[in-house]
């Protein structure tokens, strides 16, 4: 088993990735993508293994807005 990515949540994809390109270097990065079911959009950075994913609300009643100004964050391992 491996580290897949670590995921953190933010209140703006666009102004976190501004802020960590400042202090960081990508290899590629994802276009924001929108998860409808879970009201979030997510973006994946990669800086080799693991990848982080930037998690946004898209909505105010998203299953993790009451965390975008805490900047929660999950890890997902790969089988």
């Amino acid at each position: 088993m491996k580290l897949h990515h670590i995921g953190v949540v933010v209140p703006s994809i666009q102004d976190s990735l501004g802020d960590l390109k400042k202090y960081m270097s990508f290899q590629s990065i994802s276009l924001p993508t929108p998860v409808g079911s879970r009201k979030v959009n997510v973006c994946f950075l990669k800086i080799g293994e693991p990848f982080l994913e930037l998690i946004e609300p898209s909505s105010p009643d998203s299953s993790i807005a009451e965390f975008a100004s805490g900047g929660r964050w999950n890890t997902s391992p790969m089988f």
